[in-house]
């Protein structure tokens, strides 16, 4: 596992080490230390067990700017809302969607809130890479948490009760991610990525 995460961390991360000091400071502080914290937790763990779902038919008729769309290519590239990724680094990819979801200057482009916005995963064909690009969403989801939990009850999201998570979710940061595949996959359909990127059938191993 750690052997595959770092593989793909080489890819991932590819930009110049002293851009990586411009970065902020507290997603340097995610990847150090919540990375370490979720490895050994069943998302997010067994307590309280996380039950928004959304639908295919709120991922379809969502407005364009309330969507994120992550999608890994036939070549294990990262596709995000149609544009090609090959050089984007963990702490870019980590504030661009913490970005998205909060969208603190109030971008047209951008959701128009956390509790609107929908990030959407997908992949043509199963890609290793694809696993770790929502583990990096969670990770985000879970500094959202955190975040609003220490302003609420001055505590991280992980030591509340299930109630007051709930509270945080519901009222803060929702968490709206639909897994493309594996929804698609339970009607016995291929995946569609629209609105977003077409499907290829050939690249399409179905389940």
């Amino acid at each position: 596992m750690y052997q595959l995460l770092f593989n793909w961390t080489n890819k991932f991360i590819s930009l110049p080490i002293q851009n990586i000091t411009t970065m902020k400071i507290f997603f340097i502080a995610l990847i150090m230390g919540v990375s370490l914290c979720a490895n050994g937790q069943v998302w997010l763990d067994n307590t309280c067990p996380i039950e928004e779902q959304i639908t295919t038919e709120a991922y379809t008729t969502a407005k364009a700017n309330n969507l994120l769309r992550l999608i890994v290519d036939q070549e294990g590239i990262l596709v995000m809302n149609g544009l090609r990724q090959e050089e984007m680094s963990e702490i870019k990819f980590k504030e661009t969607v913490y970005d998205f979801l909060t969208n603190p200057s109030n971008d047209k482009l951008k959701a128009d809130s956390p509790k609107q916005a929908i990030i959407a995963l997908g992949s043509y064909g199963k890609h290793e890479y694809y696993d770790l690009i929502l583990r990096y969403v969670r990770e985000v989801y879970l500094y959202a948490w955190d975040t609003a939990s220490e302003d609420k009850y001055g505590s991280i999201y992980m030591d509340l009760n299930c109630k007051k998570r709930e509270k945080i979710r519901t009222a803060d940061f929702p968490y709206n991610v639909i897994e493309l595949n594996n929804t698609l996959n339970k009607n016995n359909k291929k995946p569609s990525f629209s609105p977003g990127v077409p499907t290829f059938d050939g690249d399409v191993s179905d389940n």
